[in-house]
């Protein structure tokens, strides 16, 4: 490995010096075209004067990586580098796609490997499948197995700098404390043994024993990330790797525009019925104060630490340092849930609805009212599809009601539980961000106005709901041109 040092800042302060450590940096990034790849890929271009971005990116649907990493650049999150960077074509040009396929140990041919171990300086690995319902062995496989591939290829990286592992705040949710440190401590022997028990049972004993193997974890998305993180401490403690934790993240506050969303899991998708004027009641302890992120302040964060543990490898010592683990998470600031509806309310235009969603809306303590409410809606929508039936209509009334629903069992966890964390890494970091970079990465959380970011988010939700409604639209007319 090549551990020629950079300069990242002045000796004698330890202090970062980011847009230096990215200056005609090679960077690797997996989930690139995901909710945060393309806010991480989109400041990397923006803010940053890297020399090249891979993005391992898998065929999906008979779609070439090249064919979606063009889909992904023609998108409305890179319109800011249209309009304001004369350069934005060459800008765009940095951006290399490599079809990608994880069900192998060898990620990449041979070909893009070779480039990958001579040129690749800096590694994101964001990929992750965020299916909380998934069965055990195939959320594993997604979300520790990859990781494991991309970094064993990782190690052959002839000028490696540092490896940014994006896990999640909720990994070790069965505790009530999470400090910044691995908890080795997979049940039933370990990742290994559960893996290799997982391979000789049918779909329903998977099923079966996914319950069983999860205990008090809520999912296999949280328990798979947790195996994740134990792998990367026994396994690969000698790489200059760190582990980035972020909580809920939602849509951004700022960057590159107020209230930028594009997909609505978790918190997100559950105000999509605030913002569309419906009803809908959610079991949940109002006083819980979440953990939440937006994403520009997340992939601010994301950034800062791959320098951070740049630094940690070339001025700390011992020679074998301990893993950095970084619980992107602030104490203070925090709103309740029962809250929330009235912050989201608060961006709706109109007057009427921001007082109607206050009663339309909310975190209920008592599971009978949220029950019997979504057993009258999934009535009402089961007869307004029948209607649109009679008309030779196709309804999707029960379909939305549906997907609500789900969204709203699958977090039902998070409305409940409260956890309280160690972020000194973090918080060290951001004393050592020079003024510049302190400008250019804004991610202290403590310094949201959580008023003034909801003033955004529901428009932010609203846009995103009529992309989505012109792109059915579209796929519509191009599959009626096709038949005719």
């Amino acid at each position: 490995m090549h551990n020629q040092t950079i300069d990242t800042g002045p000796a004698g302060e330890g202090a970062l010096n980011v847009a230096e450590f990215y200056r005609g940096a090679t960077v690797l990034i997996t989930g690139g075209t995901g909710f945060i790849g393309k806010v991480l890929v989109e400041k990397l271009l923006r803010c940053f004067e890297v020399k090249k971005i891979f993005l391992l990116i898998r065929r999906k649907e008979n779609t070439s990586a090249a064919n979606r990493l063009q889909r992904m650049l023609e998108g409305p999150i890179f319109d800011t580098i249209r309009s304001t960077a004369p350069d934005a074509k060459e800008r765009f040009a940095k951006v290399v796609a490599m079809d990608a396929s994880f069900e192998r140990e060898d990620i990449v041919d041979d070909i893009d490997k070779t480039k990958l171990c001579n040129e690749v300086q800096i590694v994101f690995h964001v990929m992750a499948s965020i299916r909380f319902n998934e069965m055990l062995d195939d959320a594993i496989a997604t979300n520790v197995t990859s990781a494991q591939r991309l970094y064993a290829l990782a190690s052959s990286m002839a000028e490696l700098r540092s490896i940014v592992h994006v896990s999640t705040f909720y990994a070790n949710c069965d505790r009530t404390y999470i400090e910044e440190r691995i908890y080795d401590d997979v049940p039933y022997g370990g990742l290994e043994h559960i893996q290799l028990f997982f391979k000789s049972l049918s779909p329903v004993e998977k099923e079966r024993m996914t319950r069983l193997v999860l205990g008090e974890m809520p999912n296999s998305y949280v328990f798979s990330k947790k195996c994740a993180e134990a792998m990367i401490g026994r396994q690969f403690d000698r790489l200059p790797i760190g582990i980035f934790r972020p909580p809920i993240v939602i849509s951004s506050y700022r960057e590159p525009e107020p209230g930028w969303v594009d997909c609505f899991h978790g918190a997100t998708g559950l105000c999509v019925p605030v913002v569309l004027g419906k009803t809908m009641w959610y079991y949940g302890k109002p006083e819980v104060k979440p953990f939440m992120s937006p994403v520009d302040h997340t992939v601010s964060g994301m950034l800062a630490a791959a320098c951070d543990i740049y630094r940690r490898q070339h001025t700390i010592l011992p020679v074998v340092k301990p893993i950095p683990v970084y619980n992107f998470t602030f104490e203070k600031n925090r709103f309740a849930y029962g809250d929330m509806v009235k912050l989201v309310g608060s961006g709706l235009p109109n007057p009427l609805d921001r007082w109607l969603s206050r009663i339309k809306c909310r975190i209920s303590p008592w599971k009978i009212f949220p029950q019997m409410l979504l057993w009258l809606m999934t009535l009402q929508a089961r007869i307004a599809d029948v209607i649109l039936a009679w008309f030779g209509k196709r309804g999707s009334n029960l379909k939305a009601v549906s997907a609500i629903t789900a969204l709203s069992n699958a977090v039902e966890y998070f409305r409940c539980h409260m956890w309280t964390m160690d972020n000194g890494n973090v918080k060290h970091m951001l004393s050592l961000l020079s003024r510049d970079d302190a400008q250019r990465l804004d991610f202290d959380g403590e310094q949201i106005d959580w008023r003034d970011y909801h003033k955004s988010f529901a428009k932010g939700i609203a846009m995103e709901l009529m992309r989505k409604n012109h792109r059915r639209q579209q796929l519509k007319k191009s599959s009626i041109a096709t038949r005719d």
